[in-house]
């Protein structure tokens, strides 16, 4: 992804995004930092072309597929920190702000809306994405899907770092995974 087709995601997505939950919670701080986040996201590209790339490979065969673009542009997201809870407090029911997770939050709504936007450009698919599958939990709500990946990414960061190639297949499996319902259901 160039810097023109980038700024046109963080002007679409990122802030789109931020927007909603800032208007949600008034204690967030939102960081405008388009440049940083560009930067980390273009080594997280040259990191996971490093990390696939074969001693044959030509430059024009080290395109990176969807998923592997949302893997880099998450990891870019939580490395670069935009939102900022502040007086957070300690005793409330440990939601995702009051746990700092939010930037893992919005990591992976931003890394989602990649595979979503990829998806869209399919007709046998983009109709179905108001209604997109997400694997069941022990919860009936999606959201708790989205909780678990949030945690797991946030104890990631803060354990051991960011599984770009394990990102990019949870994306990829996300995706199979609602292709298979939209076939079952029919």
């Amino acid at each position: 992804m160039d810097r023109e087709t980038f700024l046109e995601f963080f002007n679409k997505t990122v802030r789109t995004l931020v927007k909603g939950i800032c208007d949600e919670n008034d204690n967030i701080t939102f960081t405008e930092n388009l440049d940083g986040l560009f930067e980390e996201y273009m080594n997280q590209v040259t990191l996971l072309k490093l990390l696939v790339k074969d001693k044959d490979d030509s430059p024009e065969s080290m395109m990176l597929d969807r998923h592997k673009i949302a893997a880099c542009i998450t990891v870019a997201v939580m490395k670069t920190r935009l939102l900022h809870p502040d007086n957070i407090d300690a005793d409330s029911n440990y939601t995702l702000i009051g746990a700092r997770r939010i930037n893992e939050q919005l990591a992976f709504l931003c890394g989602l809306n990649v595979v979503f936007s990829y998806m869209a450009a399919d007709p046998k698919v983009k109709d179905t994405l108001r209604n997109f599958s997400f694997p069941t939990t022990r919860y009936p709500d999606k959201s708790e899907y989205i909780d678990s990946i949030t945690r797991a990414l946030y104890y990631s960061n803060t354990a051991s770092g960011f599984p770009l190639l394990l990102l990019s297949d949870i994306y990829f499996l996300l995706e199979e995974y609602h292709i298979l319902r939209i076939k079952t259901d029919q």
